[in-house]
């Protein structure tokens, strides 16, 4: 299909994952928008950079080669057999929706987000930066690219309750979110190659592509045969990244050190920073106005640690909760922390307080941190494959991806994801005492 927005054609950007990468005018002119531009300065993988310190791509060119990688996929799936059948504007929608699918993103990445009880999740950020008609990227979508930015937003936002998101729309969040999509292809292989480890270098991504397959059954991507040890790497790849990159045990420490920081500022009273100010800032102006609020309102132990996450000193790991302890009582018990946030803090300054005692000095309250990785954060290999006359069993066509007779691999990686890269821990100022004590008492409190 020659779509003129998926013609090789217009301006040339050289990316190191995918070479040159082209962006006709109307996509150009959202690039240049200013909420767009705020992302060259959000850094993609939040405070990754303190243990790999090549890590410091930004949400820009990540959603840069989104767009590019949704081009690729979208040609396959117009010449898929049968084709997707979309029409001209479903085209301008979803290339708009891929360009912006991380521009609702906060300061360092997701770290914000999981204060549940302040932040909105980027997708509903996203939503509201598009839907604004006073914005930067209204007026652009509605004028060059002539298409509704509602949906755009609901590509992005699909999952929203509150709305009901036609099957149009649907259909393209389908393609944009999901085992096989081009924000997981793309994050993962550039998220490897600035971080330097070798996990995406065994992801064929030329055999991926050509695999690309539409599944007119499920209205949603699929892929040939041919294209299963590919996705086989994708997922291991994933896996691989959560475990040693994404959840490494210094990145989560920054991250709850951050969060903290954040909270401890955001529940005084007298504390004068509101969300909104949090919504179009970089990291840089995060930074500057958090030392302001801190210095003004005298919050010593939100300033350190906030200090702790700029200069690497880190609160270390006191105590995890090993895979035969995640009993129900105690998963429950984590589960509501990790929605309520200031339950979190509140058991926080609780075992601060109880742990003083045999110390023998009043700690203040931010010394403990309890880390909880997203509760439904697991591997997703929700995918159809087809074999056509060659099905390799007497089930009908096409077969599940974690089907016995395609792949094992999501039933083995499953087990190993919770086990071993969904840890839940328990930090503490870098005080020997201190851990040791963590260690030895700390999850007799845990309930």
């Amino acid at each position: 299909m020659d779509h003129p927005l998926l013609l090789e054609e217009g301006k040339a950007i050289r990316d190191p994952v995918w070479g040159y990468i082209h962006f006709p005018a109307p996509l150009l002119a959202l690039v240049d928008t200013e909420d767009f531009q705020r992302l060259r300065n959000i850094t993609q993988l939040g405070y990754v950079h303190l243990v790999y310190p090549g890590a410091r791509h930004s949400r820009f060119e990540h959603s840069l080669g989104v767009c590019h990688l949704a081009k690729q996929f979208l040609v396959r799936l117009l010449r898929s057999d049968p084709p997707l059948e979309l029409e001209d504007e479903d085209i301008r929608v979803f290339l708009a929706a891929t360009l912006l699918h991380d521009v609702g993103h906060y300061p360092f990445s997701h770290t914000l987000e999981e204060l549940r009880s302040f932040f909105v999740g980027h997708e509903r950020r996203a939503r509201q930066l598009i839907e604004d008609p006073k914005g930067s990227l209204y007026p652009v979508l509605r004028d060059q690219l002539q298409i509704d930015p509602v949906r755009v937003a609901n590509v992005i936002d699909y999952k929203a309750g509150d709305r009901e998101i036609p099957a149009r729309d649907l259909l393209l969040a389908n393609i944009l979110s999901g085992t096989l999509d081009p924000d997981k292809v793309d994050y993962l292989l550039r998220d490897s190659l600035f971080c330097g480890v070798p996990f995406g270098e065994s992801v064929n991504r030329d055999r991926l592509i050509t695999s690309i397959k539409y599944d007119p059954h499920n209205k949603r991507l699929a892929i040939t045969s041919k294209g299963v040890s590919a996705v086989e790497a994708l997922v291991f790849t994933n896996y691989l990244m959560y475990r040693n990159v994404y959840w490494h045990h210094a990145v989560r420490s920054a991250t709850a050190m951050c969060k903290r920081a954040v909270q401890d500022l955001l529940v005084h009273p007298d504390c004068q920073l509101r969300i909104s100010d949090f919504h179009r800032i970089t990291e840089g102006e995060l930074i500057l106005i958090l030392r302001q609020e801190q210095e003004r309102l005298g919050l010593e132990g939100s300033a350190r640690l906030l200090q702790g996450t700029i200069t690497r000193r880190l609160h270390k790991v006191g105590s995890f909760i090993y895979p035969g302890e995640r009993k129900e009582g105690l998963m429950s018990f984590l589960a509501d922390l990790y929605q309520y946030p200031e339950k979190r803090r509140a058991k926080e300054i609780e075992l601060c307080r109880l742990f003083s005692s045999p110390l023998g000095r009043q700690l203040q309250g931010h010394e403990i941190l309890i880390d909880i990785p997203r509760f439904d954060k697991s591997p997703e290999v929700d995918l159809k494959v087809f074999y056509g006359q060659h099905v390799p069993s007497e089930k009908p066509d096409p077969l599940s991806f974690d089907d016995p007779e395609v792949s094992r691999l999501r039933e083995s990686m499953l087990h190993n994801f919770e086990d071993q890269a969904k840890i839940f821990r328990i930090f503490c100022a870098d005080d020997p005492q201190l851990r040791a004590l963590v260690d030895e008492q700390v999850k007799r409190h845990l309930h």
